[in-house]
């Protein structure tokens, strides 16, 4: 179906501009700039509540993004 490509690019698009957000305001407050690998791979652990949850949020729209995916391929091939 059209729709679910579009839900799909939907998802996918917002969960990365709320994870690039959530970065971005936690390198501002920080001054570090390579501050997605150390969010990544779990090395900053000083995240404040709104950056954890523009990340959190972002995470959730990247994974229901990939289940639509999934869902599409399988039903509609």
């Amino acid at each position: 179906m059209h729709w679910l490509k579009i839900i799909e690019v939907l998802l996918l698009l917002a969960g990365v501009v709320l994870v690039l957000v959530g970065t971005l305001r936690y390198g501002g407050r920080k001054k570090d700039w390579l501050a997605l690998p150390k969010i990544v791979f779990n090395r900053a652990k000083d995240l404040t509540l709104s950056e954890y949850q523009w990340l959190r949020y972002g995470g959730i729209l990247l994974f229901a993004g990939v289940l639509v995916r999934i869902a599409n391929l399988t039903f509609y091939p």
